[in-house]
């Protein structure tokens, strides 16, 4: 076999597996990215979100319906980032939610330690 032979028979399998490995590295649907934005918002609901960080948790549910069409139009590259993004804005609009409570919840506990407080200082001043 001559050395033009043998570089052509070697050229077409190089090819095919070159074209092959390329199929192989085609996007595939990010199932998990969005399945996991989806209960992200969910649990934002839970945490009283829609209460405490309205604006963050609408941006999570629109961002998150933006993925969901993607996904049906197969642009799974845009479906990926949006449905990370939306992940991040509900688990934001969670933690401000917590937060929020936390804040309310401290204050709350701050009257009633200034109440038994005064309620001391008039028993001691008897």
């Amino acid at each position: 076999m001559t050395r033009l032979n043998f570089r052509k028979y070697l050229m077409v399998p190089l090819t095919a597996a070159f074209i092959g490995v390329s199929g192989c590295s085609s996007v595939q649907p990010p199932t998990g990215t969005v399945s996991q934005a989806q209960l992200a918002i969910r649990q934002a609901d839970q945490s009283k979100a829609s209460q405490y960080a309205p604006v963050e948790l609408s941006k999570a549910r629109e961002k998150f319906n933006d993925a969901e069409k993607a996904m049906r139009n197969e642009d799974y590259v845009k479906a990926r980032r949006l449905s990370e993004q939306a992940l991040v804005d509900a688990r934001l609009a969670e933690v401000k939610a917590e937060s929020e409570i936390a804040r309310q919840n401290a204050a709350e506990l701050q009257k009633t330690i200034q109440s038994l407080r005064a309620e001391a200082e008039r028993g001691s001043s008897r």
